[in-house]
């Protein structure tokens, strides 16, 4: 007689999480000393090489973790959203919380959509030169005027609104979700790393060459200390999102 065999095994949730945020946070890491020595300060003659570890272009290392990661984000959303759903669905209770995890899981996988594609730059691109088309053929409007004193890159002007919606949106449901002070303070911490690398981002696209004096204090180039600040803001978006992940 063959007796039916079950296979168990026990899954410690503290002890993956501490192991995939090490990991990731090690990776990162990993990506940025590559981007610095290898790429930047031209330790490998090849340049498909330095490409490739190029921390500022879209077909690089560190493009693809982190697009990756966020969509892995996105996609725990879902399972969390459809949890949520199936626990409604048996007690006969109201289904706002599951559209809400459907919002932020929506959110998570478009960002790691965009951040492979680049979308909002080329958006925000498209739609500076749309406004000019706009000036030249019907005269400025109120856009016109607008685009003409915003001081960054057009994408922020775009998009800007709705990524500051978003974090709100994001802080305000998952800090009632959370009931843990230690997972209250990771969240604020992920969003603080966020809206820093997207302040970052803010001082790179301005007119007025935001680095001379930091140059001058480093006695080093301005190339240098704006490359290091695209590094800076890399490795912040991905380690807000590792916190997020974890």
């Amino acid at each position: 007689m063959v007796q039916d065999q079950v296979l168990r095994f026990n899954l410690n949730a503290d002890v993956l999480a501490k192991r995939v945020f090490w990991g990731c946070l090690g990776f990162e890491l990993f990506i940025v000393v590559l981007d610095i020595f290898v790429n930047h300060y031209e330790w490998s003659p090849i340049s498909s090489i330095r490409r490739m570890v190029n921390i500022t272009r879209e077909d690089s290392l560190s493009n693809w973790f982190s697009s990756y990661q966020t969509i892995t984000v996105g996609l725990i959303l879902w399972t969390t959203a459809a949890a949520v759903r199936n626990q409604a669905r048996d007690i006969g209770g109201p289904k706002k919380e599951f559209y809400c995890w459907a919002i932020l899981a929506t959110f998570f996988v478009y960002m790691g959509i965009d951040d492979a594609i680049r979308f909002h730059e080329r958006i925000g691109n498209a739609f500076g030169r749309v406004l000019s088309y706009m000036e030249k053929s019907f005269g400025a409007g109120i856009l016109n005027h607008i685009h003409e004193a915003f001081p960054s890159y057009n994408w922020q002007m775009v998009f800007g609104p709705f990524f500051l919606a978003m974090g709100v949106f994001l802080l305000w449901f998952i800090w009632q979700q959370f009931s843990a002070s230690k997972l209250r303070y990771l969240l604020l911490a992920a969003v603080c790393l966020y809206a820093v690398a997207v302040g970052l981002d803010f001082v790179e696209g301005l007119d007025t060459y935001p680095y001379e004096g930091i140059a001058d204090y480093f006695s080093t180039t301005e190339d240098h200390v704006e490359h290091m600040s695209k590094a800076l803001e890399e490795f912040l978006e991905m380690f807000g999102t590792t916190i997020f992940l974890t």
